[in-house]
């Protein structure tokens, strides 16, 4: 039976994060922002017209469960990223999302704003309308380091948080040279106070 990677990831950190999320606090936190793709497609070559080399940042949404003050679960969603071939021509729309597990981590302490760092792993998904040619054949999944800062303002049991994170995959090259980047806003609830 084969593992889905991803799965596997977000299983093993709901399974360490359940006795702890019993006895700590949750928060909840939709967002809203930007899809940056950092890096270009690049999955193949060639000179059809219709190869996809290139893509466009579009409008994103995300959810993050912090589970206790360590462990979160992120999920990102942008719809509407156009695709271009290598003379920069549009040649079809694309939908990203991402899941993954994270370990946040507060280097410093709260003074009004309390900074922090993301660190996990997760899955990509990628799918793409017919016009675009990739590699996978239009649509695709991949296993994704997740990496990024933020930091978030609460006043009692509300707050907002902005954050910069990028999902780090490898490409058709087999190098970690795929980053899907988001830039989101978000208003951070607490649960249970």
């Amino acid at each position: 039976m084969k593992w889905n990677s991803g799965l596997l990831t977000m299983a093993m950190v709901a399974g360490l994060a359940a006795p702890v999320a019993a006895r700590a606090q949750v928060a909840l936190t939709p967002m809203v922002g930007g899809y940056i793709p950092a890096s270009d497609v690049n999955q193949v070559t060639g000179t059809a017209q219709n190869i996809a080399k290139t893509r466009d940042g579009t409008l994103a949404l995300g959810l993050n469960l912090d589970l206790a003050s360590m462990l979160r679960v992120s999920g990102l969603y942008a719809s509407g990223t156009t695709l271009k071939n290598a003379n920069k021509q549009d040649i079809g729309k694309g939908n990203v999302a991402a899941v993954a597990g994270d370990l946040v981590i507060r280097p410093l302490p709260r003074i009004l704003v309390q900074p922090y760092l993301v660190a996990g792993a997760g899955e990509k998904f990628y799918k793409y309308d017919q016009n675009a040619t990739l590699a996978s054949g239009g649509d695709a999944h991949a296993f994704a380091l997740h990496g990024g800062l933020g930091a978030d303002l609460m006043v009692g049991p509300i707050g907002a948080v902005a954050e910069l994170t990028d999902f780090l995959s490898k490409g058709a090259d087999d190098k970690w040279n795929v980053h899907d980047a988001f830039l989101m806003l978000g208003m951070k609830l607490r649960l249970g106070q």
